[in-house]
């Protein structure tokens, strides 16, 4: 009875070991924004005592604060703006010019790099920090101070910076409060999200002259409508000489705020009509689900829209006609202070929202790019040549297994009638990392693959591991991983972010795969033979259909 009883009591507390493992293990990975662009920190982000600590990489340069070092007191010193923190490793005493704090988490080293909980330093150089508990992400806005004005002697100091909206979750666009200053962010959190959308062409406001980003349309009318947005009349309203504008915005600080009169989506176009003025709209997206945001700083919610908001203090667009992409649009007065009207688009799949210049009429245009009919997939079979690659335990070429296994993905993915498949080497040539990530480019293709396989001075060790390194490539990273490990059946080594050429310089989502370890005399075996590279291909070819979706 006392054996029954001791293994009863055993497994009990093995079960009660096990949870905060387990729980750790199906963690959604932190994410980091800042003023809406995400960062990728050089080592993930953790939560100790619930508050995330983040490389100081990360602090430095996304805030622009200088940081030293001190080896012998193990003194962290961060300083912007006359603001001066003393953080020590291992300790919960801080300093913030001269006064003491005591920390709920101390800093620490992890894997060579000095972690530091964000939420204390953030605030204490004047960053607003936000939590959004279901997309785990941690939202910072930096207002830029506002600079004196021009002295009457020409100085060029006076310029003011555009404020930005704040950024943060969406669930807090519709009322709500789990997005707020939770504690689980304190102290808690991926490099910049680079949005194709600024790279393409933009309407011209009907002149017929396509202007990119930044630049102002060719000769625009006052209230010229971006094709396919039609201009609300509460727009072009005119009025008697000398006579006042009931409906015209307050001003505030000697600064009228905008004013969101109209908002309409037809078909693929987002049009939002605002009374002008300076309007700098910003753009970021989110994913689990996927949403697309659209924050319009300095801007409130006309008495039309902002009389027809649900409790949540949130209202929505309608859409004309059952949409393939989009699930919904919703807006709200995100902020107050300062004044930010945000937009959502929830997608039911992956898209692009590419926007227009801001006419002077204050029409804000964007067109919804839906999926293309063909995509170009490139993959790259590793070294080759003159370069070896990695020796297997019987002698055989890395540079010999990743060019079979390349040629039957994109023998597989050239039959499907929506993808091109493009091959960085066909054959047992040596290509410099620099062209192949140059024929990426220059084939302007939707996903890169590089195909590898593993070696260690230690037979025993195995498994298959995904590398990525840009945020975008995040996603895709994860989806391959899980699809090519049920193939392979190795021991996973999960997806891991790392500085490697050819995925950090590409501009597409792109993954390098390493299979298996040829240094493993039972892995190496398998990844020789046929059947195991074509059942891996398959799984690689069913993870690039799922990423573009075409499964």
């Amino acid at each position: 009875m006392m054996k029954v009883f001791t293994a009863w009591f055993t497994m009990l507390l093995l079960s009660f070991l096990l949870l905060p493992v387990i729980g750790l293990a199906a963690a959604q990975p932190i994410q980091l924004f800042m003023n809406g662009k995400q960062l990728v920190p050089e080592v993930a982000p953790r939560i100790v005592n619930d508050n995330t600590i983040v490389p100081i990489r990360i602090i430095a340069e996304s805030l622009g604060s200088k940081v030293s070092w001190d080896p012998k007191l193990r003194k962290v010193s961060v300083a912007k703006e006359g603001t001066s923190i003393q953080l020590f490793i291992d300790k919960k005493q801080a300093t913030v010019d001269g006064k003491s704090y005591t920390l709920e988490t101390a800093p620490t080293i992890i894997e060579g790099n000095t972690m530091l909980p964000i939420r204390f330093v953030s605030e204490n150089l004047g960053v607003e920090v936000t939590w959004d508990e279901p997309t785990r992400s941690v939202f910072l806005y930096h207002k830029q101070k506002e600079s004196p004005e021009p002295d009457q002697t020409g100085s060029e100091d006076g310029k003011v910076k555009e404020e930005q909206g704040k950024p943060g979750n969406d669930a807090a666009a519709a009322g709500n409060n789990s997005a707020g200053n939770n504690n689980s962010a304190g102290g808690k959190n991926p490099q910049e999200s680079k949005d194709k959308t600024g790279d393409k062409e933009a309407s011209s406001g009907g002149s017929g002259n396509p202007v990119k980003a930044g630049e102002q349309p060719v000769n625009p009318g006052a209230n010229a409508p971006s094709p396919g947005c039609a201009v609300p009349q509460s727009a072009t309203r005119s009025l008697a000489p000398g006579a006042a504008d009931a409906n015209a915005p307050a001003v505030k600080d000697g600064k009228a705020p905008v004013k969101v009169q109209s908002i309409t989506f037809d078909g693929e176009m987002l049009c939002i009509q605002t009374t002008g003025g300076e309007v700098k709209p910003t753009m970021f997206k989110l994913a689990e689900p996927d949403r697309i945001v659209l924050d319009i700083p300095g801007a409130e919610l006309d008495a039309t829209l902002a009389t027809v908001v649900n409790e949540a203090k949130e209202g929505t667009v309608p859409l004309t006609e059952p949409h393939d992409i989009v699930a919904k649009i919703r807006y709200s007065l995100f902020s107050k202070e300062p004044s930010t009207v945000r937009i959502v688009i929830d997608l039911q799949k992956k898209s692009e929202l590419i926007l227009s210049d801001v006419l002077p009429g204050g029409l804000i245009s964007a067109k919804l790019a839906k999926g293309k009919d063909r995509y170009r997939v490139v993959i790259d079979p590793g070294h080759g040549g003159k370069d070896s690659g990695a020796v297997s335990v019987t002698n055989r070429f890395e540079k010999d297994l990743v060019l079979s296994l390349g040629h039957k993905v994109a023998d597989l993915l050239q039959k499907e009638p929506g993808i091109e498949a493009v091959m960085t080497r066909s054959d047992d040539t040596f290509i410099e990392l620099a062209d192949r990530v140059a024929k990426a480019e220059e084939s302007e293709a939707d996903l890169f693959i590089s195909i590898h396989a593993n070696t260690i001075n230690k037979e025993s060790v195995g498994g298959t591991e995904t590398f990525y390194w840009t945020p975008q490539s995040m996603d895709f990273a994860n989806l391959m991983h899980k699809s090519i490990v049920e193939a392979t059946g190795f021991t996973d080594r999960k997806v891991k972010q790392e500085r490697f050429y050819v995925i950090r310089n590409t501009t597409m989502p792109s993954v390098l795969l390493e299979i298996g370890f040829l240094s493993n005399p039972a892995e190496e075996a398998l990844m020789y033979q046929d059947a195991f590279q074509n059942r891996v291909a398959e799984s690689i070819v069913a993870a690039i259909k799922k990423q573009l979706n075409l499964d």
